[in-house]
């Protein structure tokens, strides 16, 4: 009989895209049942008259490419939130000796998506999965209560080229330090978008709750030869960055979002938002972006009765980051 609490996943970045899997050199703790893949063989019948009421006819079926689908939902932690965001957005500029900053900057057509081997040791049969990318995730947390713990969370929707039975790397240990990012040590900092990132004046003590949304597709690509039914290759499509959030209602909050957002004309007023969550130093994450209001709305029961600022919009290019989005870790993995 398998049990559920001798599952473990892990991770291993690949050299390059295809359908071997490489070894694993990391535990990732993920919640209960996260991390599984389903394959899909795009199994076919054709619907072909043989006189018979039967739809599907013996030996007329057909495997066509096949890919492994799944999601990961875990805590959001600084030493390995990472591995998310180099499916998703590439690979990060490292910089520092001791203390490491870690950005993920850029939208050139060069940058490198990694693909990653995930592993789900079980102790009855485990599973491979090569060529693992992110095409969504969302990160954030959720309203802050008293008491309550609002731990920011990321759910990762991801596929792969395959799913096969396979023996998962062995002597991996869990990570002995995981530090759990907390929405009660988040904070805004706003401005105009002629204001440099580091130069925003915080909008202190107002973040109630806030949640980004990347959606980065990422099609697999095949080409015709004689034996292969799996992708060879990998494409990318537009992203598309979106967000959430509950603010304190202030004179500050109104005039700097609402004000904002219901400006006169037919243009709307883009904002610089830097959004950071501090850990035991040096610990950070920083998610810097040039945002667009789309709905700022007064909720009435926004938070145990108390009424908040509900904000919503989306991230658009910003010429200094030349990106949408560039989040930032600060920690001491190498």
């Amino acid at each position: 009989m398998s049990e559920a609490a001798f599952r473990v996943l892990q991770l291993g970045h690949q050299g390059s895209f295809g359908g071997t899997a490489w070894p694993a050199t990391v535990i990732y703790p993920c919640d209960p049942g996260s991390g599984e893949f389903e394959l899909d063989r795009a199994i076919e019948s054709p619907d072909e008259d043989y006189g018979v009421a039967v739809r599907h006819q013996a030996s007329r079926g057909s495997n066509g490419v096949r890919v492994a689908t799944g999601s990961l939902t875990s805590t959001a932690r600084f030493e390995d939130l990472a591995h998310i965001l180099e499916m998703t957005l590439g690979t990060a500029v490292t910089s520092g000796s001791g203390t490491y900053t870690h950005t993920w900057t850029g939208d050139a057509a060069s940058t490198t998506v990694l693909p990653y081997t995930v592993e789900v040791a079980e102790d009855t049969q485990d599973w491979a999965v090569p060529s693992v990318v992110c095409e969504q995730f969302d990160l954030g947390f959720d309203a802050l209560t008293v008491p309550g713990n609002s731990m920011w969370t990321v759910n990762a929707t991801l596929k792969g080229v395959d799913k096969k039975k396979a023996t998962a790397t062995g002597s991996l240990t869990a990570p002995s330090v995981l530090e759990t990012m907390e929405g009660h040590l988040s904070q805004l900092y706003e401005g105009p978008v002629g204001t440099a990132f580091a130069s925003l004046s915080e909008l202190a003590a107002h973040l109630v709750q806030y949640r980004v949304t990347v959606a980065d597709p990422k099609p697999f690509r095949v080409y015709g030869d004689d034996a292969d039914d799996i992708a060879s290759a990998m494409g990318r499509g537009k992203r598309e960055t979106s967000f959430e959030a509950l603010l304190k209602i202030s004179s500050s909050s109104v005039t700097n979002v609402f004000d904002i957002f219901n400006v006169t004309g037919g243009l709307p007023t883009d904002r610089r938002w830097r959004v950071k969550v501090t850990g035991v130093a040096p610990k950070t994450m920083t998610i810097d972006g040039r945002v667009r209001f789309t709905s700022v709305n007064v909720d009435p029961d926004g938070r145990d009765g108390e009424r908040l600022l509900s904000v919503s919009g989306y991230y658009v290019y910003d010429s200094t980051l030349a990106s949408d989005i560039q989040p930032t870790i600060v920690n001491t993995t190498a």
